[in-house]
């Protein structure tokens, strides 16, 4: 194999788990990051409106046991649902002889004959490299998805991307839009402050939820000066609304004419599997679009299948059926701007993508769908308790036990 000149975008997990890949199979890499350290989302900062989407107290919504990289296991002392330090702690680790070009940022990546040029810029200086294969890791937990933008509110409106602790709603109604993991973690916090919290959402129907916190299971219809009107016409005052609907995909290096992002910032197109670019794919990628997933680990698997296919060792089906994809996927869905949601699929995507790439599925790949489907399970019926519980593996089963604290 000649070794390929690799550029990778970003130095959070999906930069990390790859350059590691690339390295070790003799590549030459070079990791541009925008910040001056790794971990990308996982970075927390008291500053709003930047890169950072992290609040100041969080747990991981899967556990330890669940979101390592493979040989790479976390601390032992660690609880299971660890706090995001210890998230960042263990990617500082796993980093650490990784030689990294901070605060870097890419912008711009085009194609030139037959290498792709990136172009750069330093507080000092832009500058340009040719590169044989570019891997967007840029994460996209930094672009956030705010339908209720500019409308009008009186009182204070944010996006979860912006929240960072729960003090400064003492005393306040509070109207939070969206019950996903964000939602609900933000309203466990802001309900031990707040006069009242309002949470809005189809999911909105959990069994138990703090007494300070009441559910609409509906949508927001719009947004008047005092509050929110749902979709029965029920008006809902609030002192502050804070919208937890999540994030679009975002390039700003990237030409339209490369790549789009469609169905309102929901989609990149055209790629093969969520993953290579259509026309380039076995030079450009893009790592850890598919959402509802274990992360880490899908990652890894990723990267490993783009590896492969600069091996030789991965296969590529027929350039029909890479082009046929999405036009295929989308058939399967009645939400386009669902495109990269996976949670049911992504078993079986890894398994595919480990089958194409000619490696060997990781065994223990068994245990952590178990545990992701517990998880899962136990969310719905405990959103308050679900995280306070240890996991014991069980090796010779692949298998594990709930622990309690």
């Amino acid at each position: 194999m000649i070794p390929k000149k690799i550029c990778i975008i970003g130095a959070g997990a999906a930069g990390l788990i790859t350059a590691k890949h690339a390295i070790t199979q003799g590549h030459k890499v070079t990791i541009f990051e925008q910040t001056d350290g790794v971990g990308g989302t996982w970075v927390y900062s008291e500053e709003t409106g930047c890169h950072s989407s992290m609040y100041k107290i969080m747990k991981t919504n899967l556990p330890k046991e669940a979101m390592l990289f493979q040989d790479e296991p976390f601390r032992d002392d660690l609880p299971s649902f660890m706090s995001h330090e210890d998230v960042l702690e263990y990617l500082e680790e796993f980093s650490k002889f990784f030689l990294i070009q901070f605060n870097i940022t890419v912008t711009q990546v085009t194609r030139e004959n037959d290498q792709w040029k990136v172009v750069c810029k330093s507080e000092a200086a832009e500058f340009h490299d040719l590169f044989d294969v570019v891997f967007v890791c840029n994460g996209h937990f930094f672009e956030p998805l705010n339908p209720y933008e500019n409308c009008g509110f009186e009182g204070e409106l944010i996006h979860s991307h912006d929240y960072r602790r729960a003090e400064h709603y003492d005393g306040k109604n509070v109207v939070i839009v969206g019950a996903g993991p964000s939602g609900i973690d933000i309203t466990l916090q802001v309900a031990q402050t707040a006069k009242q919290v309002t949470l809005i959402s189809k999911k909105a129907t959990y069994p138990v939820l703090p007494p300070a916190v009441r559910q609409v299971a509906t949508h927001v219809k719009r947004v008047y000066p005092k509050g929110v009107i749902t979709d029965e016409n029920e008006q809902i005052e609030a002192d502050v609304i804070i919208v937890c609907t999540g994030y679009v995909f975002k390039f700003p290096f990237l030409d339209s004419s490369l790549v789009q992002v469609k169905y309102d910032g929901l989609m990149v197109s055209p790629l093969y599997e969520h993953l290579c670019h259509v026309d380039y794919p076995t030079s450009l990628f893009f790592i850890g679009l598919p959402l509802g997933t274990i992360t880490f680990p899908l990652f890894e698997v990723q990267a490993k299948y783009c590896l492969s296919l600069l091996s030789g060792r991965g296969k590529l089906p027929s350039q029909e059926t890479i082009k046929n994809f999405e036009d295929n996927r989308l058939h399967t869905l009645s939400n386009p701007a669902a495109f990269h949601i996976i949670i049911e699929e992504q078993w079986e995507y890894m398994k595919n993508l480990s089958k194409m790439g000619n490696f060997d599925e990781w065994g223990y790949m068994e245990t952590i769908r178990k545990l992701y489907s517990y998880i899962m399970t136990e969310r719905k019926k405990n959103v308050i308790g679900y995280k306070m519980v240890n996991f014991e593996l069980l090796p010779e089963s692949n298998d594990f036990r709930v622990v309690d604290i």
